[in-house]
C-alpha cells in the first residue's frame, strides 16, 4: 500500500509527544468549568441559552475543530451524540441523524449562515465534498438533534446542522496554512481581514487534495474561494454580503462492475453562491432581516458502458454471459452531466415584549431548477417552488417554567398545505438544572428526481436497454412524530455538565427505493434467452413503505475537566429501531459513542478521539434487495500542535492523523461479491490512515 511506512512512522511520532501524554495530576478550580452555557441561534430562530432552547443541541466551537486537525467538515460530527457517519471513499462522507438514508441520506437540514445547501441534485442532501466552507472560516457549528422543522421547513425532518462563519467584525489579520502527508495529501489556504471604517472585507482562498485509497478511484483536487463584507450603515443597521466559488474534480466508480456500468472516472463540480443580507436593529429587543441567496450547481460525469466488460461478475449466470459474449458489443455513452439553481428569498422579525416573551415570525419562498437530459430523458428544466410561514414564542410561565411554542406552514408545488407544530415545556428548578418535554411533526417532502426521475440506458442500434430510475409522482411526503425527554445539568462538584435526550421517533410513509424488473429487453435474435436479461438489469424505483419506522433510545453527552488545562468528552447513543422492512432497520446503528481527550500543556496542546460505531448496512440503498452489513469498527483520531513566536510571527506546527488503528469498511456502496478482485473480503472500499504535517502562520 502506497505510503505505508510514512504512515506508521509518522503515527508513532504522534503517540510519543510529550502533549499526547501530558500528566493528569492536579485539579482545578470550579470556576474553570462552571462558566454560562453558550447563546445559540438555530433551535427556534430565537438568541437562547442552551438550557432555554426547545430540544437538544451540540455546538462545536472554533477551537475544538481547530483542536481536531480535520480537514473535512463532516468528520466533526462524529463527535455529537446521535450522529452516525461514515466515509465512503476518502471524498465522500454518509452523514445522518440516527441513520436511515441508504446511500444518500436527504433527512437533515444543512445550512451555512442560514443558506441552505440541501441539494436538490439526485437523491438530495447535502454534497458534504463540495460544501465550499473553509474549516477556518467557522466560528462554530450548531447541530439541533432532532426534528426541527417548526423552524426550517420540510428538510429538517431529523435534525438541522447549521455552519456559521465568523464575522468580519470578530477578527483581523492574515493566516497561511500549508498541509502534507501521505495518500498524496497537498492543502494550502490563506485567509485576509481588513477594515475600511464601517465596513469589514475576508476573503480566503484554499486549494485541498489527495489521493484517496490505495485500491478506490477516489482522489480529489478542489479550490474554493470565499468572500464576506460587513458593512455598518449608522447605529441600527447592517448589510452583509457573502459570495463563494468551489470547482473541483473528484474519483468516483470502481472497477470490476458489470458492464462497467459504475466505471472509474472523474466527476468534475463547480458550485457557487450569493449571499445578501439587510439587518434593521432599533434594539437589543428587536431586529427585522431581509436575506436573498443565490446558490448554482453543476456536475460533469461521463463515461462508456460496454456489454463485453467486467462479465466475470456474472459467474452465478454463465449462460446469460455466453448469450453476451456472442451478441455484438454494446457501448453506450452515460452522461451523468447536471445543472441545479436555486433562489431563495426570507423576511423575519424577532421582538421581545416583555420580560417573560419573546418571538420570531417570518416568511420564506424558495425556487428550485433541475437540467439533466440523463436523469429525466429530457432537455427541460424540471422546477419547484416553496411557500413557508413560520413562528415560534418563548414563554416564561413562571421563574421555573418555560414554554416554546412553535409552527411552520408550508406549501410546496404539487402537495397540500402542511403543518408541522412544536411545543416544548422546560422546568428549571435551579441555575443548574434543566428538564424538558415536548412533542414535536416534521415532514421530508420528495425531491424532484424522486418524484420525475427517467433514467434510461439507451444503445445507439438496439434501443432501450433498461430504465435505471424511476420517479413516482404519487410520492406522499413522510411524516415523523417525535417525542422527547431531555436533562441538562451542570456539575460543579466534578467539574462537568451532562446533556441527556430520550427520543421516540415514529416515522409514517418513509420514502425507499425499491428493485424492480426491466420494463423491456432486447430483441431475441441477439440475446437467445431474454429472460435471462432481465435477472441482472432490474431498475430502481421510488416508493413509500409499509408500516411504520419506529426508532427509541437515548442518547447523551458527558463534560469532564477532571484536571488542569485538561477536558474529556464522552458521547453514547443506543437506538432500537423496528420496521416492517429488514432493510430499513438494518441502517440504523443500534450504539455509537465517542471519547474525546482535548489538553494543553504549555505550548502544546492534543486531541484524542477514539471512536466506536455499531454495525450498519449504510450505503445499500435499497429496500428489498440483497444486504450488505458493516461491522462495528473503533477508530482513532490524534492531533498534537505546538506554539512558536518567531521574531514577531505567531505560528503554529500541528501533525494530525485519522484511522490510525488501520483500514476498515464504514458503508458498502457497492456490492461486494460484483467486484471480483475483493471476492472473500468485505472491504470492498476500506477507509486507510491518513497522516498530515500542517504549519499555520498569522500575520
Amino acid at each position: 500500500m502506497k505510503n505505508q511506512r510514512f504512515t506508521r512512522l509518522a503515527a508513532a511520532c504522534l503517540l510519543a509527544t510529550p502533549a499526547a501524554t501530558a500528566s493528569a495530576s492536579g485539579n482545578g478550580s470550579e470556576d474553570l468549568f462552571f462558566e454560562p452555557l453558550p447563546v445559540v441561534l438555530t433551535v427556534s430562530r430565537l438568541p437562547q441559552p442552551v438550557r432555554d432552547t426547545p430540544g437538544a443541541i451540540s455546538v462545536i466551537d472554533d477551537e475544538t475543530i481547530a483542536a481536531t486537525g480535520y480537514r473535512d467538515i463532516a468528520r466533526l460530527l462524529r463527535l455529537v451524540p446521535g450522529m452516525q457517519v461514515a466515509q465512503e471513499r476518502s471524498n465522500e462522507h454518509w452523514v445522518s441523524y440516527h441513520g436511515l438514508g441508504s446511500d444518500y441520506p436527504n433527512q437533515m437540514q444543512v445550512l451555512v449562515d442560514g443558506r441552505s445547501v440541501y441539494s436538490p441534485y439526485f437523491f438530495g442532501g447535502a454534497d458534504w465534498g463540495a460544501l465550499g466552507v473553509n474549516p477556518e472560516d467557522v466560528e462554530r457549528i450548531e447541530i439541533v438533534r432532532g426534528s426541527d422543522s417548526a423552524a426550517y421547513g420540510s428538510n429538517a425532518f431529523l435534525g438541522v446542522v447549521n455552519i456559521i462563519t465568523r464575522h468580519t467584525a470578530t477578527e483581523t489579520g492574515s493566516t497561511v496554512r500549508a498541509t502534507l502527508g501521505n495518500s498524496g495529501i497537498a492543502d494550502v489556504g490563506v485567509r485576509a481581514v481588513t477594515h475600511l471604517g464601517p465596513l469589514g472585507l475576508r476573503i480566503s482562498a484554499s486549494h485541498l487534495q489527495d489521493d484517496g485509497s490505495d485500491r478506490l478511484n477516489d482522489g480529489r483536487r478542489i479550490e474554493t474561494l470565499n468572500l464576506r463584507g460587513d458593512l455598518r450603515v449608522g447605529n441600527d443597521d447592517e448589510l452583509t454580503l457573502k459570495a463563494g466559488i468551489s470547482d473541483g474534480r473528484r474519483g468516483t466508480g470502481y472497477e470490476g462492475v458489470l458492464f462497467n456500468g459504475s466505471a472509474p472516472s472523474s466527476a468534475y463540480h463547480q458550485n457557487s453562491h450569493l449571499q445578501a443580507r439587510w439587518q434593521h436593529t432599533p434594539s437589543a429587543d428587536e431586529e427585522w432581516s431581509l436575506s436573498w441567496y443565490r446558490n448554482r450547481e453543476s456536475a460533469r460525469n461521463e463515461w462508456i458502458v460496454d456489454s463485453h466488460r467486467n462479465l466475470d461478475a456474472l459467474g452465478a449466470i454463465p449462460e446469460l454471459r455466453d448469450a453476451l459474449l456472442a451478441a455484438p458489443g454494446i457501448a453506450i455513452p452515460v452522461d451523468l452531466n447536471r445543472d441545479s439553481l436555486r433562489d431563495n428569498l426570507e423576511f423575519q422579525h424577532r421582538v421581545r415584549s416583555s420580560a417573560r416573551l419573546q418571538t420570531v415570525w417570518g416568511l420564506e419562498w424558495r425556487r428550485d431548477e433541475l437540467i439533466s437530459r440523463q436523469l429525466f430523458d429530457d432537455d427541460r428544466k424540471h422546477s419547484q417552488q416553496e411557500w413557508r410561514l413560520f413562528g415560534n414564542a418563548e414563554w416564561r410561565m413562571a421563574p421555573r417554567w418555560l414554554w416554546n411554542l412553535g409552527t411552520m406552514v408550508e406549501h410546496i408545488e404539487n402537495d397540500k398545505l402542511r403543518l408541522a407544530p412544536r411545543i416544548f415545556l422546560n422546568w428549571q428548578p435551579d441555575p443548574a438544572t434543566t428538564a424538558r418535554a415536548g412533542y414535536s411533526r416534521a415532514w421530508r417532502q420528495p425531491s424532484l428526481f424522486e418524484r420525475e426521475a427517467d433514467t434510461r440506458v439507451v444503445d445507439p442500434h438496439y434501443g432501450l436497454i433498461q430504465i435505471r430510475h424511476q420517479g413516482n409522482p404519487d410520492l406522499k411526503p413522510q411524516r415523523i412524530d417525535a417525542f422527547e425527554l431531555g436533562l441538562l445539568q451542570q456539575l460543579p462538584q466534578i467539574q462537568g455538565n451532562l446533556d441527556v435526550r430520550v427520543f421516540r421517533e415514529h416515522i409514517h410513509d418513509y420514502i425507499v427505493r425499491e428493485s424492480l424488473a426491466p420494463m423491456l429487453t432486447p430483441a431475441d435474435n441477439v440475446f437467445p434467452d431474454p429472460n435471462l436479461f432481465q435477472r441482472i438489469l432490474g431498475g430502481t424505483r421510488w416508493a413509500n413503505s409499509e408500516g411504520t419506522v419506529r426508532l427509541n433510545g437515548i442518547e447523551y453527552q458527558l463534560r469532564l475537566k477532571p484536571w488542569k488545562d485538561g477536558q474529556l468528552v464522552f458521547n453514547h447513543t443506543m437506538i432500537q429501531a423496528r420496521a416492517q422492512q429488514p432493510e430499513i432497520q438494518a441502517t440504523v446503528a443500534p450504539y455509537t459513542a465517542s471519547l474525546t481527550w482535548l489538553q494543553e500543556y504549555g505550548p502544546w496542546q492534543s486531541t484524542i478521539s477514539l471512536i466506536r460505531m455499531g454495525p450498519t448496512e449504510v450505503g445499500s440503498g435499497y429496500a428489498g434487495s440483497q444486504r450488505f452489513e458493516v461491522d462495528a469498527y473503533n477508530t482513532l483520531d490524534l492531533s498534537v500542535s505546538r506554539r512558536l513566536v518567531i521574531g514577531s510571527q505567531r505560528v503554529e506546527i500541528r501533525l494530525s492523523g485519522i484511522n490510525l488503528l488501520g483500514s476498515h469498511q464504514e458503508m458498502v456502496h457497492r456490492p461486494v461479491e460484483q467486484l471480483p478482485q475483493y471476492r472473500g473480503s468485505k472491504a470492498a472500499n476500506p477507509v486507510e490512515p491518513q497522516v498530515y504535517f500542517s504549519v499555520i502562520s498569522h500575520f
